[in-house]
């Protein structure tokens, strides 16, 4: 199919741009890197991708086609501004709203019972009192359930942080229906996962948007729609989509974020009750900045594992980390050897490592012996790149670890840690 030509359609553009603004985007590409890996733009010459009109659509359509673009994400996230690199990566003070949403994982010959489970899901929200403000979207593999920012109310927001409100309102709804998915599950014969994905860089397809491999469009319908909705909605040349994901009623969910919140704490959370609140995370990351002027023993062995990568990969496109341990070390070698190499100031280094370090890498399912050694390997190099700061002094660093990594080095460091 003409990918450009279905983006320029007029329907798909007003969805789209409108969907799409004051969310940081993510462009997925046909056009592969030379390791095969399919090509995710988020940011152009150095600008977070945003887009503010029609228009602006266009014109990345534009600038990208060399590249063949072909899917489209918004962030969870909605920023105050996204000008710069700096902007896109503030969590804590650049967000004002923050979408809530539940990821069905399924697969396309499972649709029946995925329905089921959303439906469970909507009539929860809905004997809570949220029920104009929440629409669905079929993505081609599973669903997603949203809330619309906006049916939490600024007050709420100045209260609780909008990662916090997204976080906790999710994952208390997940506790409340979970056995009921289970029960699908059985029926259906199916293993359908339905994930509290609220982490900080979250995105999700935009309505409208072409799957990234299937010939089918990302459409937006609304509850009442559930019991009708049937898998040929998703055809390209005659998709049915419901433009109303557009409604909400301010403040529907604050009585049910704030029950949440009070329930499940800020994001991260451990995995079992009784749960532990955390602090705020902007307190969290001033922490642990405190911490990293710490000294570090000599006898932290553990960074040795850490070589100068010369070729790092990109950051643009960001890191699936939840399929492979190892890849958590290669990223942080790549943060480091951005930073060594200029395209990271120093406080952009920081803020990645010690937003993995706390955020990211404690909600991977990972063996718990291997995260906990991850986590101390994030902070302890934190510590020396604190302290060493210069550029120079941090590859002098890396380089005294030897040569390049190898895939042998990784895989023992691995082994050791999951025996230990």
């Amino acid at each position: 199919m003409d990918v450009l030509n279905y983006y320029r359609r007029t329907i798909v553009l007003k969805e789209i741009s409108e969907f799409l603004a004051d969310r940081w985007i993510a462009v997925h590409c046909m056009l592969k890197l030379k390791d095969g890996r399919p090509m995710l733009i988020r940011y152009i010459r150095n600008k977070p991708l945003r887009v503010l009109s029609q228009a602006d659509f266009l014109e990345i359509l534009k600038k990208l086609a060399p590249l063949k673009p072909r899917t489209f994400y918004g962030s969870a996230n909605l920023y105050k501004r996204l000008e710069r690199r700096e902007d896109a990566l503030n969590y804590l003070e650049n967000i004002y709203a923050r979408t809530p949403t539940w990821d069905i994982d399924s697969r396309p010959e499972w649709w029946r019972a995925t329905l089921e489970v959303a439906r469970v899901i909507v009539n929860f929200l809905e004997r809570k009192g949220i029920a104009r403000s929440v629409y669905l979207k079929w993505s081609g593999r599973g669903l997603h359930i949203h809330v619309h920012e906006h049916a939490i109310s600024e007050d709420v927001y100045s209260k609780v942080h909008p990662i916090d409100v997204a976080y906790s309102l999710v994952d208390y709804v997940l506790t409340k229906v979970r056995s009921k998915i289970n029960e699908i599950n059985i029926k259906y014969s199916t293993s359908i996962k339905v994930e509290n994905l609220m982490d900080p860089q979250r995105v999700f397809t935009a309505p409208l948007s072409l799957h990234r491999k299937l010939d089918v469009v990302c459409v937006a319908f609304k509850p009442e729609e559930i019991d009708d909705f049937e898998p040929s909605w998703t055809q390209p040349g005659n998709f049915r989509h419901n433009p109303r994901w557009r409604e909400y009623d301010k403040g529907e969910a604050d009585e049910l974020v704030l029950k949440a919140y009070r329930s499940i704490g800020p994001y991260p959370k451990p995995g079992a009750r009784p749960r532990r609140k955390h602090p705020p995370l902007d307190v969290q990351i001033r922490k642990f900045l405190e911490e990293a002027a710490q000294p570090v023993p000599e006898h932290e062995a553990i960074l040795d594992i850490l070589k100068y990568n010369p070729n790092p990969a990109p950051l643009t496109e960001g890191r699936n980390l939840r399929k492979d341990s190892r890849q958590a070390i290669v990223f942080l070698e790549d943060v480091i050897s951005h930073y060594i190499q200029g395209r990271l100031s120093f406080e952009e280094m920081v803020q990645i490592i010690s937003h993995y370090k706390r955020l990211v890498l404690p909600a991977l399912d990972y063996p718990e012996d291997v995260k906990r050694n991850l986590i101390e390997l994030y902070g302890s190099a934190l510590k020396v790149v604190t302290q060493l700061r210069k550029p120079s002094k941090v590859k002098a660093w890396l380089l005294s670890h030897g040569p390049p990594r190898s895939s042998e080095s990784i895989d023992k460091f691995m082994k050791e840690e999951e025996n230990s």
